[in-house]
Order: structure tokens, then C-alpha cells, then sequence
């Protein structure tokens, strides 16, 4: 990983290693296997481990006395979780943002610099292709950041989560039905539509963005325009495309909004594309006894005044250089059926292809 951008992957748990274990008899391979013993081959690397295990068996109720009283094969059998585990989170290195005065200026994906936000980007799509290579149970992985406590974060720290799970989730199932009925409504229903309303608000070669409609909060939503139907697949330039605009996103929200950015592409079994898009959740309202006893979510900011919020800041920011140069607002092409996922293309080639030729800095 570049040094500028400081990110690292460290396990959590979701679905749990012993979740595949005892469902799938899933065990690790033998190149996570070799990582782990040689890991633990260090001095560093098993106080390390042993000290992780020894805080999370502490909080699941564990006594010192019992902790010590578990043999040291038990406990390395344990570690499995940490080096085969399929959660993941990829924690950016600053926790404040650049000169910052208060430690309410938290780093945001929007103080990041675009280069260090592409990378960002890349490591996460990096750790994904290596937990789809390491266990061929999984289905779906689903990658998300919940950005502060009123959007779901534990901690105050920028990162994304990566889950992964043995299904694909409600949400891709309904959109994979309704690709079935009409492939192209991604273009059709989302950045058509949004062109014709007046919503879209930035574009560049690679990706689109506009205020997004039907959603409980005010949302914004980037659209990538390759072939290609799952961010693994797809080149430095494709991704740095998209990586720019979501970047700007989150830039010009700034960084006291809380918010959820929520991935979606083409699962792997999928014979079905959709293209890989990136919602971005603003959580500026709270659901209470009305939505719950009613079932209907008042959203605060409409589609046109959420644009008008955004376009203004995305102007200021380009012209001080802190975001990548791209069209914003009345400069924007949109071009009708501008997604390209639903022409042919080859997935199961080009997915082996990119699990072989790693990480590349």
C-alpha cells in the first residue's frame, strides 16, 4: 500500500470464521495457512495475536483464570478468524483532518486528497478479491462505511467494512428480478431520468452522479459507465473515475454529516448485470414512532434542493484544486444510455485474471 494513502486491513467479525467452518467446512488454504505460521513464527506476531484473542475472549465473559487455562493449540486454532475471517476493515491512517484545532475535525473521505482517496478505493476492491479467492462459499460481499455514530459507526475513525455472506442479500435479489424484466433499467430509471429532472451534478468519462430519488434519506448517487459490472474487474483509469466523484461527494458534504456509503455491483454467480454503483446516505433525519407506526419516511431534502446543495460546494472545491477536474451541473454531457453494463461481457476470465495480478502500486 503507498505510504501517502496509510491504509490497512484488520479483521472483525460479522458472519464468523466459524460460521463457514460449521456450514461449509470451510478451512483455510494453504497459502493462509503458510501467513499464519509464519506470523506466528515472530515474537511480535504471536504476543499480537495472542493479546487480540485474549481482550475479545475477556469481553465474551472470560475470566483471567480461564483465559490462561486455554491450551496454546486451542487458542492458535482460534487465530484462524484473524487471517481466513470474511469481515474485514480497511481503517484509514489519519484520525484528524490536516491542521485541525478541535478533535471535532475528524478525518472524513472527504479530507482525504483524490489520490489517496483512489487508493483507498483500491485497497478495499483488493481486499475483496482476496477474500473471494480465499473461500469459494462466498456469494455476495457487501461493502459499505457508516461515517459517525448517528450512521451506525462504532468508532470515529474513517473506514469501510467489507461482509461477507453465504447469499445475496434482499436488496440484489429484487434488483437482479427487475434486470430480468428490463435489462437496461439502470439507464433507464436512474441516470436517464435523473438527466431529464435536472439532477445530475457531476460526470466524467467513467462515472455520473446525481441527486438520487426513492430513498428514506437524501441520498447521492454515482453510477460507474463501464462494461465491466463489478469494481473488480475494472482498470486503474475506470476506478479512478469513479473514485473522483464519490471523493467530491463526500467533499463537499463535509465531514459533520453523518452518512452511510453503501456499495452495489454484479454478484459473481449472477448471469444478470447491474452496474457497480455507489449510494452515499445522508442521516440527517432520525425514523421515530411516526415512520415506525406508519411505514412512511419523510425525507427532509427533495432531490432538486439536496443538487442545489451540492453543486455550489463541488464549484468551490474544483476551482481550489481539492478535487480531481471533472463537469459539474450544466456542464454535464448526459448522454442517454450512458451505463454500460449490460453489454456482453466476460466475467469468470477476466475475475481469475484480476485475483492473479495483485495489488498493483
Amino acid at each position: 500500500m503507498p505510504p501517502s494513502s496509510g491504509a490497512f486491513p484488520t479483521s472483525s467479525k460479522s458472519v464468523s470464521f466459524d460460521y463457514w467452518s460449521k456450514n461449509y467446512e470451510f478451512e483455510p488454504s494453504p497459502e493462509v495457512i503458510k501467513w499464519k505460521e509464519d506470523y506466528l513464527s515472530t515474537e511480535g506476531g504471536l504476543e499480537h495475536v495472542l493479546g487480540i484473542l485474549g481482550l475479545k475472549l475477556r469481553l465474551s465473559g472470560n475470566t483471567e483464570k480461564e483465559i490462561e487455562e486455554i491450551p496454546l493449540e486451542e487458542k492458535l486454532m482460534m487465530a484462524n478468524a484473524f487471517f481466513s475471517g470474511g469481515h474485514e476493515l480497511v481503517v484509514s491512517k489519519r484520525h484528524f483532518m490536516d491542521g485541525a484545532e478541535y478533535d471535532s475535525q475528524l478525518c472524513s473521505s472527504g479530507e482525504l486528497t483524490p489520490v489517496e482517496h483512489f487508493h483507498y478505493f483500491k485497497f478495499t476492491i483488493e481486499a475483496m478479491k482476496r477474500i473471494y479467492a480465499n473461500n469459494r462459499y462466498i456469494r455476495y460481499i457487501s461493502v459499505f462505511q457508516n461515517w459517525l455514530k448517528p450512521a451506525g459507526a462504532s468508532f470515529d475513525h474513517l473506514h469501510k467494512q467489507l461482509v461477507s455472506i453465504d447469499e445475496w442479500g434482499t436488496s440484489i435479489e429484487r434488483e437482479v428480478d427487475l434486470l430480468r424484466t428490463n435489462p437496461n433499467i439502470y439507464n433507464e430509471c436512474a441516470t436517464n431520468y435523473a438527466g431529464y429532472m435536472n439532477l445530475v451534478f457531476a460526470e466524467n468519462e467513467h462515472a455520473i452522479a446525481f441527486a438520487d430519488f426513492g430513498h428514506r434519506f437524501p441520498s447521492l448517487a454515482v453510477y460507474s459507465k463501464s462494461a465491466k459490472p463489478n469494481p473488480m474487474l475494472m482498470t486503474d483509469e475506470e476506478l479512478r473515475g469513479m473514485s473522483d466523484i464519490v471523493h467530491a461527494c463526500h467533499a463537499a458534504m463535509g465531514s459533520g454529516i453523518p452518512c452511510n456509503e453503501e456499495w452495489y455491483y454484479t454478484p459473481l454467480d449472477s448471469t444478470e448485470a447491474m452496474p457497480w454503483h455507489v449510494l452515499i446516505k445522508w442521516r440527517v433525519n432520525t425514523p421515530a414512532g411516526f415512520e415506525g407506526g406508519t411505514k412512511i419516511y419523510i425525507n427532509t431534502i427533495d432531490p432538486q434542493s439536496l443538487r442545489d446543495k451540492v453543486v455550489p460546494r463541488l464549484f468551490e472545491l474544483k476551482n481550489a484544486g481539492k478535487t480531481a477536474v471533472f463537469d459539474i451541473a450544466f456542464e454535464c454531457s448526459c448522454e442517454p444510455n450512458a451505463l454500460m453494463y449490460n453489454k456482453a461481457y466476460r466475467r469468470a476470465p477476466d475475475f481469475q485474471d484480476s485475483l492473479e495480478s495483485g495489488y498493483d502500486e
